[in-house]
């Protein structure tokens, strides 16, 4: 694996990350009945479509045609389906400022959704081939 694929994936994982922390900003002032700050959500768009990019990056970079192990190609499969997930997500995302009121609600419904299993499908990439992968 180059530096190259690691950085994109490290890149991916953390602006993923951060993203999530920066929706999670606005939900936690208008819970305590403060104002939506368009500051927090402009960061979250931004740091999401950067983190997919990233993570396409990533996925691009690090394929081989060389024969891994089975545990390897499975986190390897999980990876690729991160990555979908990702795009899915950041296309769900997008489309929530120009819907109808009424649809916004499903939308972003299907937006954590699939955020959630990036987080789940990274996880089980990164556990199968990340830094503590038994190689």
């Amino acid at each position: 694996m180059s530096a190259i694929d690691l950085l994109t994936g490290w890149i991916a994982a953390a602006l993923f990350g951060v993203a999530i922390v920066s929706s999670l900003v606005n939900r936690w002032r208008l819970s305590a009945g403060r104002s939506f700050a368009m500051g927090w959500f402009r960061a979250h768009n931004w740091l999401g479509a950067v983190a997919t990019v990233a993570g396409i990056a990533h996925c691009l970079s690090s394929v081989t045609r060389s024969t891994l192990p089975a545990g390897e190609e499975v986190g390897i499969w999980a990876g690729a389906a991160a990555v979908g997930l990702l795009v899915l997500t950041a296309f769900a995302g997008s489309g929530l400022s120009g819907a109808k009121r009424d649809a916004r609600r499903r939308i972003r419904r299907n937006h954590v959704a699939t955020m959630f299993a990036v987080l789940a499908v990274g996880i089980v990439h990164t556990a199968l081939n990340g830094p503590f992968a038994g190689r």
